[in-house]
């Protein structure tokens, strides 16, 4: 009995432990890319954004969020469309945009606001520990979510930390996105890992510039570009947006394809 108490006092340490770890390396990161007490200062984000998927689509709009309550609204030549914390809805049609709207509208903020977006709640943090990857050392941290946060819960992240600057350099990640499972299972789907090639300094925070996403596998980087990001313009105001921005105009089509099966 003795023996059993011991063993369980020792998990219970051991993953208070390595909690602690997750969270002291996450912390350090927030820092170097500008501080959590500065992010969480402003109410509005906006940014020129391009993003290609090789061979699938290149869009090229413009992104307002609003920094707390997460309501999109994302303008391009020939498409608007917007998230008003319930519905996501794009003009003129959903062939517009070449993916789901509702799934664009906050992938590209979701890529630029880590790590800092990592201290969200509903936020599972666990150590990894070390790696090395092409002779470089990282601390790495996975990040998975509880049931019910967001519309894929299921999506997991690991994150490389530069171990000099504590920034972060690569995002290795799945997409459980419904209608871009394509019927695989969790288990079946590809990860993909975005390198974080360019830094920019906006209103004391250290944000993306330039993203390029890879084929990940065994641990390591592909050779194969799969896509980029960049943000160009980037305006950080404490003010929030005013919300009328988000609502959906007339002749507008909703997009519930995350209730996909």
């Amino acid at each position: 009995m003795k023996k059993i108490l011991f063993e369980v006092i020792l998990t219970i340490i051991l993953v208070t432990q390595f909690s602690n770890l997750s969270h002291a390396q996450l912390e350090e990161s927030y820092d170097a890319h500008g501080g959590l007490t500065t992010f969480k200062e402003f109410g509005t984000l906006e940014y020129d954004h391009e993003m290609e998927i090789t061979e699938v689509v290149k869009l090229k709009d413009h992104q307002l969020i609003d920094l707390h309550s997460r309501n999109v609204l994302i303008t391009g030549d020939t498409y608007k469309l917007g998230f008003d914390g319930q519905e996501a809805w794009i003009a003129p049609n959903m062939a517009a945009l070449g993916l789901p709207p509702r799934f664009y509208s906050s992938t590209p903020f979701y890529f630029f606001g880590v790590p800092l977006l990592f201290a969200d709640p509903g936020a599972n943090i666990e150590s990894l520990g070390t790696k090395e990857l092409d002779g470089k050392e990282y601390n790495v941290v996975k990040i998975s979510y509880n049931p019910g946060i967001g519309d894929t819960p299921d999506d997991n992240y690991v994150a490389y930390l530069d171990k000099e600057t504590n920034r972060l350099k690569i995002l290795h990640y799945i997409v459980t996105y419904p209608p871009l499972m394509q019927g695989k299972s969790i288990e079946e789907l590809e990860r993909h890992a975005a390198v974080y090639q360019q830094w920019q300094e906006v209103n004391g925070l250290i944000v993306p510039q330039k993203i390029v996403f890879f084929e990940w596998s065994d641990d390591k980087l592909g050779d194969k570009i799969v896509g980029s990001m960049t943000f160009e313009n980037v305006s950080f105001k404490k003010k929030s947006p005013d919300q009328a921005s988000f609502q959906k105009p007339e002749g507008a089509e909703i997009d519930n394809s995350h209730r996909a099966q």
